[in-house]
């Protein structure tokens, strides 16, 4: 069996070396509306692109970090858990080095509360970047764009078919005045009407699935 000696493991030496073998950095940081950082592993540099040590010595904002859609979201699942005593777990977009934004899950809570207040002063977590979800985030971005391209191309049909029925208009009229002479007009005229009319049926059919392609990438 082995010692108490030989099982003792340095907690320093410990957390350097979990903080280098995950996707993310392990933090403590302040109870306050910023989460200014007074620590955080080395994984926080690759994730963010920051210098970890600058960022820490000048307490920089962490919240600032973090995208403004999601910022509520983050704030009340902190103040949830803070309130009950438990932990949160949010799922957020974190600014990355290239200026885009990563998906990252956090996992935290609370710690060494206020003798006076009980109010928990720092907050003690891990925060992992979801690689499988920055990749579908940005291939739903790309999904929004094309669906961008084709909703413009669809105006753009519907004004050509309206034109067609316009002319289609036109050659009726022409053909009238011609009497007989004009059938020829007539027959092209009932032609272009109905490939208008049918163009525009296939048209709101297509237009009917774009609709719910939008409500599905959230346009």
């Amino acid at each position: 069996m082995a010692s108490a000696d030989a099982a003792t493991i340095d907690l320093a030496d410990y957390t350097l070396s979990i903080g280098g073998r995950i996707d993310g950095f392990l933090y403590r940081g302040l109870n306050r509306d910023d989460y200014a950082m007074v620590w955080v592993s080395s994984g926080f540099e690759e994730l963010t692109g920051l210098d970890a040590e600058a960022f820490v010595r000048k307490r920089s904002s962490f919240s600032a970090l973090i995208h403004p859609e999601d910022l509520d979201l983050v704030n009340d699942a902190v103040a949830k858990a803070l309130e009950t005593g438990g932990r949160w777990q949010v799922a957020y977009r974190l600014k990355a080095p290239d200026g885009g934004w990563r998906y990252v899950h956090e996992t935290g809570g609370g710690c060494d509360p206020d003798p006076e207040t009980g109010v928990a002063r720092y907050l003690d977590g891990i925060i992992l970047e979801s690689g499988r979800l920055t990749g579908l985030a940005k291939k739903l971005e790309q999904g929004r764009d094309s669906v961008r391209q084709i909703n413009e191309s669809i105006g753009e049909i519907f004004k050509t078919l309206k034109t067609l029925r316009l002319l289609a208009l036109n050659a009726r009229i022409e053909a009238a005045r011609a009497a007989e002479h004009g059938l020829g007009f007539n027959v092209v005229a009932q032609e272009m009407n109905g490939l208008a009319s049918a163009g525009e049926t296939v048209m709101k059919l297509v237009e009917d699935e774009l609709r719910r392609l939008n409500e599905a990438v959230r346009l």
